[in-house]
């Protein structure tokens, strides 16, 4: 890797980022629960992060591109950091709500910068390979903060775990304040004026921003019914934690691999691969009702979801200007954080109409879909790169 050090440092940031957030994932359904929310109210207060953030990581990574990634990098892990010490304090579901939907900002200010910078210090031949590494570190924190976070609300109780969600991403902040001077781009960046929107007529691109759209459609519907579903099934809390921790366990497995894969033979095979895993990985899950079932068929869907996810974001590198990378990325990742709000929203529905066997198969669908966008929009004669 060009620069190791650079990689490094922003890994442990992807990984403190996440970890903050994703302790939460198997709390808060209880934690809502136990303030009076529904089912579709489970759903919607735990996709308003992500509706936050898909509307907010658009401005901010343009500011991303214009103040310079570094500043927006520091500042996410600082709203990380200070977000969580409000969840203690809501006495409502409004203010929880409220709460989750401030924590997105967090996000939207954190992504694209890291990403960013992840690109900025690479070549463009080994970007895959990368981004691999970093979404590697990231999905790491997604299998560690749900076990984790199961595990402190079983012995400890909600309001451990929402110090800790403080805690952690303070450690990381101080860490990458230290090895500020690690972090080289490879090519002097340009400022951005207004910026050129060409780029974003190319079919391909639309096929890099779709595909975590689909994939987060089911992976968001996953992590927020899960606990809900298994507790159901007589699995305890700790127990839905690694389930939903399984999935990215399988996520971060091959995303080096398939990062490198695509530097290789191309993107759009790797992407297609991986969402034809996860699709047959989610139609599996309707059909377990085990802990063991559960798990091994969530690792199946973190694997497609790993090999694809980012290829995707590496797509859209290859096909947009340098100058408006967090822009672009931002966009990218404003589509994952749309999927993630509007699986468990519209997920939330089917399972209040009909039942959780439904509503799992219900995602599969969004993966057929995937399937075919990316198929359609991805053909050769689409292809020019910028």
């Amino acid at each position: 890797m060009n620069n190791r050090h650079a990689l490094v440092t922003l890994c442990v940031a992807g990984f403190v980022g996440n970890i903050s957030f994703s302790l939460l994932f198997p709390v808060l359904p209880y934690y809502a629960q136990e303030m009076g929310a529904s089912l579709s109210q489970v759903g919607l207060i735990l996709a308003s992060y992500s509706y936050v953030t898909a509307i907010a990581l658009i401005p901010f990574g343009m500011l991303s591109d214009r103040v310079g990634p570094l500043k927006m990098l520091a500042i996410g892990l600082t709203i990380y950091t200070l977000v969580p010490l409000l969840y203690p304090l809501a006495s409502d579901l409004t203010q929880l709500g409220l709460v989750r939907a401030f924590h997105g900002f967090a996000c939207a200010v954190f992504s694209p910068a890291a990403i960013t910078l992840t690109l900025d210090t690479s070549t463009q031949d080994r970007w895959g390979e990368a981004l691999g590494w970093f979404t590697t570190a990231t999905q790491l924190a997604l299998v560690v903060g749900p076990a984790l976070g199961g595990l402190l609300l079983n012995y400890y109780g909600f309001a451990t775990v929402f110090y800790s969600c403080s805690v952690i991403p303070l450690v990381g902040l101080i860490f990458v304040l230290l090895r500020l001077n690690t972090i080289q781009p490879t090519r002097v960046r340009k400022v951005v004026s207004t910026g050129s929107w060409k780029w974003l007529k190319q079919p391909p691109v639309f096929a890099g921003l779709m595909a975590p759209f689909f994939f987060t459609i089911g992976s968001g519907t996953i992590l927020t019914f899960m606990p809900l579903y298994s507790q159901g099934l007589g699995i305890a809390q700790t127990g839905a934690g690694i389930i939903v921790a399984s999935v990215y366990v399988g996520s971060a497995l091959l995303r080096v691999l398939g990062g490198k894969l695509s530097d290789r033979i191309g993107r759009r095979p790797m992407m297609l691969l991986g969402l034809t895993a996860s699709f047959t990985a989610i139609i599996l899950i309707s059909f377990m009702n085990s802990f063991l079932g559960l798990s091994v068929a969530a690792v199946f869907y973190g694997v497609g979801m790993g090999i694809a996810m980012p290829v995707a974001y590496a797509l859209v590198a290859d096909l947009t200007p340098s100058e408006v990378r967090g822009l672009t990325m931002g966009l990218t990742t404003s589509f994952l954080h749309g999927g993630l709000a509007l699986g468990p929203t519209i997920m939330g529905i089917v399972a209040n109409m009909r039942n959780y066997v439904t509503m799992f198969r219900a995602c599969s669908l969004s993966l057929i879909l995937g399937i075919i966008v990316v198929l359609g929009l991805t053909q050769k004669r689409h292809w020019v790169q910028t």
